[in-house]
């Protein structure tokens, strides 16, 4: 490597380390992606993802009902298992993902979702009843119980579904479903808003006759919702009915206890919302699908702009039930059901690039859970240091290249990143090269394997394996 290539990295690496560093946070031992997997008809599984390469895969975890979702609170996975089992399993990943407990929440009542205010209040929404529950979930103890008939269609069900807790408040999505009419919803959907210290409904606007909720502009609040970085504003997935492009990405404020629009419409995103994912650098991703032909895909939009960018994965069938960022690494994992080869698949979630798959996850993914995000469990903070550990990067320059490649560490005290590790891997997850970080925060590749072998050409990965938290780069080897 040339002088002058010395300093242009020397000086890029020096920038990068005047941007207000931050405190890299420790990664934990379960920095996984948990599936539910299900034939949809007598059996289901669950399998989990590392998420770095070379992204092993263990299957058949535990058993579980056909038609399950999950949810992790605390370092424990809720498996809800809904119709026709009407139980919520609890499994342990620190002792092989074993069943500690499992309860009943009432047979015949179809329960959607559980939401943690604590560790031992927990709440459960149950589709064939307008009561939900609250529950103590060390315990499977039932200790209350709210009505949410109020917001019942004709048919006498409000078809409570996903909840967010923001606060001290719970926001229950109420999608009202009329049975009668092919399952359609029936305007207008709510936010049910429950004060969780009394378990008493939020009247959100008592100058109106009854008791009101969050009024949405959509119908049918059919994915999870989601809590924005500003840890106010709520997302909204509204899907309306399937034979129509009517719903989209909602936000309220749930301060004012209002809705206040799509951030974009299924009109723009080109199908009906099945799940969608928060922005990472503005770039945001959703599970879509039309009616004919039937199929399912994923895409990325522009989450400022509420415009589409682009088909990230479409293999043409109804394939594509769940999206999931994994925000520590920068990585979208999209579950694909394609009946000849199911499994999962991982992009970039910031260039749409394929990094690994098809991961055979056992029976065909159907929902997909994050299990530790890399960003947790941050370490005494430094000089200078920001409240953001997303901050952290690991840039690679140039790529692709045909010599030297430059690889620096961004967003982080220069003191903290020096001495860090950054291990090279090819596609197949083989160890190429290990470097340490200088002072500056960079490291160089020369492009050559722990022998002094030249790399062939293709891609490999960059991980920066300490202080902290894990961050990648992809570089791209040509001749």
């Amino acid at each position: 490597m040339t002088w002058g290539q010395t300093s242009s990295f020397l000086a890029v690496a020096l920038l990068c380390a005047a941007v207000p560093a931050v405190a890299m946070a420790q990664n934990t031992e379960t920095d996984l992606v948990f599936a539910v997997t299900t034939d949809y008809s007598v059996s289901g599984s669950c399998s989990s993802i590392d998420v770095l390469p070379m992204w092993g895969v263990e299957t058949a975890l535990a058993s579980v009902h056909s038609d399950a979702i999950a949810r992790v609170h605390d370092g424990l996975v809720y498996v809800v298992n809904r119709l026709y089992a009407d139980n919520i399993q609890v499994l342990d990943p620190a002792d092989g993902f074993s069943t500690v407990r499992q309860f009943s929440v009432g047979p015949g009542t179809n329960p959607k979702d559980i939401a943690f205010v604590s560790d031992t209040r927990a709440y459960v929404t149950r589709y064939e009843t307008p009561w939900m529950l609250e529950v103590d979930p060390t315990t499977g103890a039932i200790t209350d119980s709210i009505d949410l008939s109020v917001f019942a269609d004709a048919d006498g069900l409000p078809e409570p579904a996903t909840m967010a807790v923001v606060g001290d408040r719970l926001f229950v999505g109420v999608q009202r479903i009329d049975r009668d009419d092919y399952w359609l919803p029936v305007a207008p959907s709510w936010l049910a808003v429950i004060d969780a210290e009394s378990n008493t409904l939020v009247d959100v606007d008592p100058g109106t006759p009854g008791m009101q909720g969050i009024e949405l502009t959509g119908t049918n609040p059919y994915t999870d919702m989601l809590v924005g970085e500003d840890g106010t504003t709520l997302y909204v997935g509204e899907s309306g009915a399937w034979n129509a492009l009517d719903g989209g990405i909602e936000a309220v404020d749930t301060t004012t206890l209002t809705a206040t629009g799509f951030v974009i419409t299924e009109n723009e995103l080109g199908g009906n919302l099945e799940d969608f994912t928060l922005p990472l650098n503005g770039r945001a991703h959703a599970a879509v699908s039309i009616m004919s032909p039937a199929e399912s895909y994923c895409v990325a939009f522009d989450w400022d702009a509420g415009e589409l960018i682009e088909t990230v994965w479409r293999p043409g069938e109804w394939s594509v039930p769940d999206v999931e960022l994994h925000e520590g690494t920068g990585q979208l994992f999209v579950a694909d059901r394609t009946y000849a080869a199911p499994g999962v698949r991982v992009f970039d979630a910031a260039t749409g690039t394929q990094l690994a798959g098809l991961l055979s996850v056992g029976l065909p993914p159907h929902d997909l859970v994050p299990l530790g995000d890399a960003v947790t469990g941050v370490p005494d903070a430094v000089a200078g240091a920001t409240d953001d550990p997303a901050a952290a990067r690991l840039v690679a320059t140039p790529t692709p290249s045909h010599g030297d490649v430059g690889l620096i560490l961004t967003g982080v005290d220069r003191e903290r990143a020096g001495g860090a590790t950054i291990r090279i891997h090819d596609l197949a997850g083989r160890l190429v090269r290990e470097l340490v970080v200088d002072r500056t925060g960079a490291a160089v590749w020369d492009c050559r394997d722990t022998v002094g072998r030249r790399a062939a050409c293709g891609v490999y990965f960059a991980r920066a394996l300490g202080p902290g938290r894990v961050v990648g780069a992809r570089i791209v080897l040509i001749r």
